[in-house]
């Protein structure tokens, strides 16, 4: 019996699916609240606030500087 439970246990493991992460994304929109699903390979959601220029993106890698921040949690952001 906790041969079986372990199996099983095991095989919900293995089949989990991960799901991708999900980040605002838009430009020149302070206001962005359009939900996006990342492809696989990012890890970050990443803002950019300057004088001219208001992007969020995903992101594989993200540098934090002067008016970029970066966040890896689901719908982050400031």
């Amino acid at each position: 019996m906790k041969v079986q439970l372990l199996c099983l246990l095991l095989v919900l493991l293995c089949t989990s699916q991960v799901q991708s992460l999900q980040c605002y994304t838009c430009e020149n929109d302070p206001k962005c609240k359009t939900p996006a699903e990342c492809p696989a390979s990012a890890m970050y959601c990443r803002t950019e606030v300057t004088g001219t220029v208001f992007s969020r993106t995903c992101e594989e890698k993200c540098v934090e500087t002067f008016g970029v921040t970066c966040c890896m949690d689901d719908l982050c952001g400031p």
